[in-house]
């Protein structure tokens, strides 16, 4: 379909902070900016294990991860099938013990007649035909998973009927769901209990009643849905959608490069947080280049998702390519792991003004800009030698090289199979939670510290939004740091451990107001260890 969109605004919303208007995003929680295993092959407990035991295991983090149909004894009748999950709650446990959260899939669909599953029927079809629970009169109609009715999600009873169903698998350990398509197979007009809607009109009350029922029982709840999607247009409401994906692809070049557009779309409309399917969903299956390429894009979005039917046990897991590409995409994840912060209180901002994480985008040149410190350019193809414009905006770093370059100006460069474009903007304030040396940015020493990397340029000056913890709860901080002053200054409501890392640092002779410092002068970088809520630290 590929129809003018109508979204219905439910009204306005009501951030934890202040009022908003209904087109501002949500908070993301924390948790789900992380690398999410997907699990759709095997389709059992003991495959979607293996899958998670296989990433920790190689040091590679892993934040939640999505269990997909058939899970089910029938389609969205929410009894876990015995067969392929004999103790959900133990698998649940398991990851629960490993800090992993559980998605689950649906649609919203009853079906009479299904596939890969145990039982056609559900059990509840009878009954919501009898209660006219469904959209166009309740009547059956063929979809992607068979024949059934799809819930009227504009009717009250219907969707509180609904959220008794989830109730009996959103259980301590499940944290949202994967809420794929079932709507878009029931016509391009469609009867509901408040009249006829257009498809495109009837959507965001299904993706909302989901987001709804998800945070209200978990605030740290997600769902994943579709933006901008190529299989369908516009999907969840902006003011209701935590996580974005834009549906099922490829994982050639043409699948990447339809994905790049397809997030650039979101980010334009207004979507916070979209994330990345590494590697595609089915279709043609990635090859070493294509997946590496495919990472290292996705690690500069919201959120890294990799699985799907194309192999998630050989062309999706990282060391089926190779030693070396298990370690960039160990590298990838550890990244953006630790921009988790950064990321949080970008769409904090988005939350609260409207936006999106992806700014800056340009689909000429496949570019975007992640909040206003970073730059990425996707590379698409099996040549190593791309070119690209900078924002025309400040002075841009080169990641790598520490290189400065003009606003505006053309690059053109080759990138190695374990580099890829990545800039900093010159009087940047980046929040990073660093646990490990992978990256070189930091070490294990600043585990549990808040860490801010710095790039001075003049007078630099942030207000940053930090979670407290995995959810959507956040504190916030105002750091400056003039250059010409050497005065780093932080402000906030309780006392805190940090460590600052100033990058391109000519010479330091002493650094007062804190717990320890030091100096690399062939790097120049200065790092700093200090304590407090009123910090005033004068570099020398």
């Amino acid at each position: 379909m590929n129809k003018k969109v109508f979204l219905y605004l439910l009204g306005g919303c009501i951030s934890i902070c202040t009022h908003l208007s209904a087109q501002n995003p949500p908070i993301t929680p924390a948790w789900a900016f992380g690398h999410i295993a997907w699990e759709d092959s095997l389709n059992t407990g003991q495959g979607a294990m293996k899958l998670v035991d296989g990433y920790l295991e190689r040091d590679i983090p892993v934040s939640a991860v999505i269990i997909d149909s058939p899970w089910s004894l029938a389609y969205n009748d929410f009894n876990w099938d015995p067969k392929r999950y004999p103790d959900p709650k133990g698998m649940i446990n398991h990851f629960k013990s490993k800090d992993v959260k559980v998605l689950l899939w649906l649609t919203g669909t009853v079906n009479i007649e299904g596939k890969d599953t145990p039982q056609q029927k559900s059990e509840t079809y009878d009954y919501v035909v009898t209660q006219n629970y469904g959209i166009n009169h309740s009547h059956p109609h063929d979809w992607w998973k068979g024949k059934g009715v799809h819930i009227d999600f504009t009717n009250p009873k219907a969707t509180e009927w609904w959220y008794s169903q989830l109730d009996k698998v959103f259980i301590d350990g499940v944290y949202g769901w994967k809420v794929d398509q079932g709507e878009f197979w029931f016509g391009d007009f469609l009867d509901t209990s408040i009249g006829k809607l257009s498809n495109e009109q009837f959507r965001p009350y299904y993706y909302n009643a989901m987001y709804d029922y998800t945070v209200k029982h978990n605030p740290k709840g997600i769902i994943i849905a579709r933006p901008f999607s190529h299989q369908g247009g516009y999907a969840a409401s902006v003011e209701k959608l935590n996580m974005g994906w834009s549906g099922d692809f490829s994982g050639d070049w043409k699948g990447l490069k339809e994905q790049i557009r397809n997030i650039y779309l979101s980010a334009k409309r207004g979507y916070g947080s979209v994330a990345c399917e590494v590697g595609g969903f089915f279709q043609k299956r990635s090859d070493k280049l294509q997946f590496v390429r495919y990472a290292q894009f996705g690690c500069m979005t919201a959120c890294m998702i990799n699985g799907g039917e194309n192999g998630a046990f050989s062309n999706h897991l990282p060391w089926y390519h190779g030693k070396d590409v298990e370690n960039i995409y160990r590298y990838c994840v550890s990244l953006h792991d630790e921009l988790i912060p950064y990321l949080f209180s970008t769409v904090v901002d988005a939350h609260l003004t409207g936006g999106s994480l992806i700014r800056n985008a340009s689909f000429a040149e496949e570019s975007h800009q992640v909040g206003n410190a970073l730059f990425t350019k996707a590379i698409t193809s099996e040549e190593n030698t791309v070119s690209f414009h900078l924002p025309t905006n400040g002075e841009w770093i080169d990641f790598w090289s520490g290189k400065t370059y003009a606003a505006g100006s053309q690059v053109t460069a080759t990138y190695p199979l374990d580099r890829f474009p990545l800039f900093v903007k010159s009087g940047s304030i980046i929040p990073l939670n660093i646990t490990t040396q992978i990256t070189g940015l930091g070490d294990e020493t600043m585990k549990h510290r808040k860490t801010i990397l710095i790039y001075p340029n003049g007078i630099s000056q942030s207000l940053l939004h930090l979670p407290i913890d995995d959810g959507i709860t956040y504190r916030d901080y105002r750091v400056m740091y003039d250059e010409n002053r050497k005065l780093l200054t932080v402000s906030g409501k309780d006392e805190e451990s940090y460590t600052f890392i100033l990058k391109n640092m000519p010479k330091v002779n002493n650094v007062k107001n804190v717990s320890s410092w030091k100096y690399d002068k062939n790097k120049k970088e200065l790092q700093i260890q200090a304590k407090g809520s009123e910090l005033k630290i004068q570099i020398l």
